[in-house]
């Protein structure tokens, strides 16, 4: 087996009921008609992205998850 490397997806639900899925340490997003559209669109345009800019010359990134208050 190749080289791997672990990233983080966010996904998103549209207001048109559409999804838009998010690599944030790479800055690679896609969209699709449902979660499993955009994940997978999103699993191909970074596996592009690291092939096109090298796995060598990625850098670590650190990603958070948190909660704000909407009150």
């Amino acid at each position: 087996m190749g080289k791997e490397i672990s990233v983080s997806a966010v996904l998103i639900e549209k207001e048109d009921g559409t999804y838009r899925a998010n690599c944030p340490e790479l800055d690679v997003e896609s969209e699709g008609d449902s979660s499993e559209e955009a994940f997978e669109s999103l699993k191909a345009a970074v596996q592009t992205h690291v092939r096109k800019a090298g796995a060598e010359g990625l850098k670590q990134v650190k990603c958070f998850k948190f909660k704000v208050s909407l009150d």
